[in-house]
């Protein structure tokens, strides 16, 4: 979340790009598989910008996995001349979070 707006990126020829393109209309979901259950979910529209793709990954790079080093990184970031920056302007957003009720 930056700017008012979530962020994310992915290659130009993933499908997710052609249906946004279509529509820009989107729901959304952050929320990890593990406990504690919480995380957030919404919908949003879309703008799709290939000139923001390689700084937006290389953002998402340093925030998530803390090094541009790892052999996941490499490969990402080698891909990046290609990648789309996609912007979520939130339109509604609801939380959860189930840690208390998950707790031993």
């Amino acid at each position: 979340y930056a700017d008012g707006a979530l962020w994310c990126a992915t290659q130009q020829t993933a499908s997710v790009i052609a249906l946004l393109e279509a529509n820009p209309r989107c729901g959304f979901e952050v929320a990890p598989e593990t406990m504690p259950y919480r995380g957030v979910r919404g919908q949003g529209r879309v703008a799709l910008s290939a000139a923001d793709g390689p700084a937006t990954l290389l953002h998402l790079i340093d925030r998530y996995l803390g090094t541009r080093d790892s052999g996941f990184a490499r490969w990402l970031i080698e891909r990046s001349s290609t990648e789309v920056a996609i912007r979520i302007e939130i339109s509604w957003l609801t939380s959860w979070d189930f840690s208390e009720r998950m707790q031993p």
